[in-house]
């Protein structure tokens, strides 16, 4: 294909390599360079041959570079866009808009664009370079969403002058039949994408979230959409450890004593008057016990999973016993026993009584432990320390053993590991006879029920592991942020420990008492 001629010069193009001849001898690269400008379709690959065309008399035809298309389409490599690039004028290609743009779909088709086309507009023209094709990018699906029943705070009121009150702490509060326990919003899936090959792109599906419930007490349905979950009875909610229960609940309007003799419940228990002395009560839900005059004498008054509310506080006479899963309110103890997996609230003193929890926590501003030993593994607080008569007083910070509790997470997680393989295997088959609920016969469907309900176990299981490796991972951040302290007045003969160092003070003083530099600031 002839390209130009004149009596100077010869541009031909055979199989899209350009050739030149010089017919001038006197005709100079300049003169071919200027000349080159109207061309803006021939790129120069054989420069050197050019060049010595120039310099040697006149002679056959010289290869010197290729002739580009009129027009080029490059896709991007994710094949999300793509550019359309013209080295020839548009308006000399096509004589209209329409004609353009229906060239540039042909070549478009041809090398597989199927998506996203757009028009080039004629007044856009003087753009060397153009988007003619967008895909479209996924939407991501959106996370699920929980929401639970929230059970009123469970702390004293502070008055304007510091002072916690615990005469109302609104302990227990019941939970009807069906009753609204919580709901989940499920993950949306998200939108696919295409680019501009018409390959479809996968949206990421929204994170899922598990509701955490025991299938004992709780049963979920779908209502609108949504996944809710609701009491199977009446009783009182229980979420101590991370899983939404419903406990049996029962309510003694008497005192413990002769009548009812030692109560053990399954459940959370109330009760109006107190316990008697020599009495016990056990429960694994939460206890209450209202009697203003509080408790004195008692044998013992557990709950193995709950928490403990005594209204009048306790007289011990160094014989009664109470002891929590999750932590302990009460007035006053005087010469009692008292542990706690979480915290020991006191509002007035602890006189003559051994205290053990994560954290020991009287009253800033006249709270006061006098005697005995308070141990913690995270933080005791008190107003006042000992006495004037330099009554032996030990605070104790335990630390933990932090290779020991990591021992424990790597085996929880070894235990979750092993029920998620046992759950995939029991989901598989729910998913799998699901749709043949409706054929099944009564026994068919009792064993798909009871499939469904050991993996609602398993998973309450592992629900339960995650809990507790998130409280000894709680406890782990903790770890030399322990520290003792006393707001007020800390007097002689207080024994102040931490972890190995430990220290009797021998003047009175106040501040917070905690590990700097290896040892203690006291």
């Amino acid at each position: 294909m002839e390209l130009y001629k004149d009596q100077h010069m010869e541009i031909i193009s055979r199989d899209n390599k350009v050739f030149v001849k010089k017919h001038q001898e006197h005709y100079t690269m300049k003169d071919f360079e200027t000349l080159l400008k109207e061309f803006p379709r021939i790129k120069l690959t054989n420069f050197m041959e050019l060049k010595n065309l120039f310099n040697q008399q006149n002679g056959d035809f010289v290869e010197i570079g290729v002739l580009l298309p009129e027009m080029d389409i490059q896709i991007s490599k994710d094949a999300m866009t793509a550019n359309i690039l013209f080295y020839e004028d548009p308006k000399k290609i096509s004589n209209s808009e329409d004609e353009l743009n229906l060239k540039i779909k042909e070549i478009a088709a041809s090398i597989g664009i199927e998506y996203g086309l757009k028009r080039i507009l004629w007044e856009e023209l003087e753009k060397k370079k153009h988007v003619i094709a967008e895909g479209k990018e996924p939407e991501d699906g959106v996370d699920a969403k929980i929401t639970y029943f929230q059970n009123p705070t469970r702390r004293p009121k502070i008055g304007l002058d510091g002072r916690a009150d615990f005469s109302d702490m609104n302990f227990i509060f019941e939970i009807e039949k069906d009753a609204w326990l919580g709901e989940k919003i499920p993950a949306s899936e998200g939108i696919p994408g295409m680019n501009v090959l018409g390959k479809e792109i996968p949206a990421k599906a929204g994170k899922d979230l598990i509701l955490k419930y025991n299938p004992e007490s709780v049963y979920e349905s779908e209502e609108n959409g949504k996944i809710i979950i609701r009491s199977k009875t009446a009783g009182v909610l229980d979420d101590s450890n991370g899983l939404i229960s419903i406990l049996q609940h029962l309510e003694i309007k008497t005192d413990i004593g002769v009548e009812t003799g030692n109560i053990v419940f399954n459940g959370s228990i109330a009760i109006k008057g107190t316990v008697l002395p020599g009495y016990s009560v056990k429960a694994t839900g939460d206890i209450s016990i209202e009697a203003k005059e509080g408790v004195s004498g008692a044998d013992s008054i557990e709950s193995t999973g709950g928490d403990i509310y005594i209204r009048g506080g306790v007289f011990g006479h160094s014989k009664t016993v109470i002891r929590a899963g999750g932590s302990v309110f009460l007035k006053h103890a005087n010469e009692a026993t008292i542990y706690a997996e979480n915290e020991i609230c006191i509002e007035m003193y602890a006189i003559g009584s051994n205290l053990s929890g994560r954290i020991v926590r009287l009253d800033g501003v006249n709270g006061k432990i006098i005697g005995g030993v308070t141990e913690a593994t995270s933080y005791i607080h008190t107003a006042i320390a000992g006495n004037q008569h330099e009554r032996r007083t030990e605070l104790i910070i335990y630390t933990i053993d932090q290779k020991e509790k990591m021992g424990e997470v790597r085996y929880k997680a070894g235990k979750i590991k092993e029920i998620e393989q046992e759950m995939g295997v029991l989901e598989s088959r729910v998913i799998q006879l699901q749709p043949l609920t409706k054929q099944m016969n009564a026994q068919q469907l009792e064993v798909f029920e009871d499939t469904k309900y050991k993996y609602e176990l398993k998973k309450s299981v592992v629900i339960q592991l995650n809990y507790e490796i998130q409280t000894i991972l709680k406890q782990l951040s903790e770890i030399e942020k322990e520290c003792v302290e006393v707001t007020k007045i800390a007097f002689e003969g207080t024994i102040i420990k931490i972890g190995k160092r430990s220290s009797m003070l021998k003047t009175r003083t106040n501040g917070v008492f905690k590990m700097e530099n290896g040892e203690l600031n006291v």
